[in-house]
Order: structure tokens, then C-alpha cells, then sequence
């Protein structure tokens, strides 16, 4: 089992352009294989794609229809073991979102890591608009309850996703002792979203997705590759990807 370990977080942009994009998708995770992936806007076609290019890789398999058509998780088997796995209410508007997460065992060893990722609720959502209130604010408050009640003492727990927002996630997650890994190494993080040219929604460059970890790991490295293959990028949103020493 090594000490280090490598995370990415990805929202797939849906099934938009898919065609295109799925080489794209499979050459990223080709290339840097990381060694826990979780998804925002998964869908069948991109559940399988992942599935047989990381056929290292294990992840969740649950009744539930979010697991396969929103957020799911998936960890290399030669490192880990699955202990539980979870689905918590966030009281989204969107069917079938919420706070997606695993326990799992590092081979060889005692030790547990908690994963965890989300996909909170758009800024153009007609809800925000109509009333002027963010739902990102009770979601993320909901998220830290999630994690207080679950995450086991001295355990190594990491949340990330597409959170929609670049300011909330900084102002409440830190005080919860949860660090980005990009302030963790004192960087600035750098903007996720758009994607080009996948993207056809061109707007400002936005930082909306986040990895944190409650400093139980230490972050080594941190980046957001802005991955190409054949001319096109895997979504419409730039992966982030963080190295951690357990």
C-alpha cells in the first residue's frame, strides 16, 4: 500500500457532446489513473466508460439512482476495501443529488479514509433567481453536519465536487477544519470551469469546484490539468487533482 495517494474530483458535464469527448475521457483517466475518483452529473454511458478504463477500479453499486446518475465513487482495489457506503439528504431541488460517501480500509493496515462529494445547486437555478437566496449556503452547512456525524475520530476525511460557487465553500468549510488542498500548499486555486472548447456556455472563469480534507493527510501537490486529447477536453469543467501523504 503506498503512503501516498492520489484524488481527483471531475464533474462529466452530463451526456452533452459525449461522442466527442468520450476519447478524451478515456485518455485522461488513462494518463493519470488517479486512485480515487469522484463524479458529478454521471451517467450510464459515462459510468461505463470509467468503469472499463479504470478496471482497476471498484466504486459503488446501490439501489439508489443517484449512484448511477449523478455522483458515484471509485477507488483502486489493489490499495482498498470497502467498509460502507452512504447516501445523506441535502434538501436539494434536483432529484436524486446529495452527500455521496465511502469508508474505506487500506489494505494491510487498520487504517480508514472517509470520501465524500457532492454537486450543490447551480447559481442560474430559477429558485436563486426568483428569490434572491442561495441554496449553496444550507447545503454546505448540511454537508459539515454530514461530516461531524460520520467521520470517525483520527480518520483522514476528504470532501469534493462541483459546488457551484467560489466563495461559500471558502468562508464555511475552513472553519469546520476543513482545507483546500490549494490553500494547504498556498496557492491560489485556479478556475474549474469553463472548460474550452468542449464548453458552450462561455461566460467569466469561475472557480466552483473544491477538494478539502480535514488535515488528517498531508497535501504534497495540487493541480486542475487542463487534459486534451484530439482537440477536445473530457467535460466542460477542468478536473482537480491532489496528491496526500497518509
Amino acid at each position: 500500500m503506498p503512503n501516498r495517494i492520489s484524488l481527483v474530483t471531475y464533474n462529466l458535464w452530463n451526456t452533452e457532446w459525449w461522442p466527442a469527448r468520450e476519447p478524451a475521457l478515456r485518455e485522461y483517466l488513462k494518463v493519470f489513473k488517479p486512485d480515487i475518483l469522484c463524479i458529478q452529473e454521471l451517467r450510464k454511458e459515462t459510468l461505463q466508460c470509467i468503469s472499463e478504463s479504470l478496471d482497476t477500479h471498484a466504486y459503488i453499486k446501490d439501489a439508489l439512482p443517484g449512484w448511477t446518475c449523478e455522483s458515484n465513487i471509485f477507488w483502486n482495489k489493489d490499495y482498498f476495501t470497502e467498509l460502507a457506503h452512504g447516501l445523506e439528504e441535502l434538501e436539494m431541488p434536483e432529484q436524486d443529488r446529495g452527500f455521496f460517501w465511502v469508508r474505506l480500509k487500506l489494505k494491510g493496515q487498520d487504517k480508514t479514509i472517509f470520501i465524500s462529494t457532492a454537486h450543490f445547486t447551480w447559481q442560474g437555478h430559477h429558485e436563486e433567481i426568483e428569490t434572491g437566496l442561495t441554496a449553496r449556503n444550507r447545503q454546505a452547512r448540511q454537508t459539515l453536519a454530514h461530516l461531524k456525524r460520520l467521520v470517525n475520530k483520527d480518520e483522514a476525511a476528504f470532501f469534493m465536487g462541483d459546488l457551484n460557487d467560489p466563495v461559500i465553500p471558502h468562508l464555511f468549510f475552513p472553519e469546520a477544519g476543513y482545507e483546500s488542498c490549494f490553500k494547504e500548499l498556498n496557492l491560489l486555486c485556479p478556475s474549474t470551469f469553463p472548460a474550452l472548447p468542449t464548453t458552450s456556455d462561455i461566460r467569466e472563469n469561475q472557480t466552483i469546484d473544491w477538494l478539502f480534507s480535514n488535515r488528517k493527510a498531508e497535501t504534497i501537490a495540487a493541480f486542475v490539468p487542463q487534459f486534451y486529447f484530439e482537440g477536445f477536453a473530457p467535460s466542460d469543467h477542468w478536473p482537480i487533482h491532489a496528491i496526500y501523504q497518509l
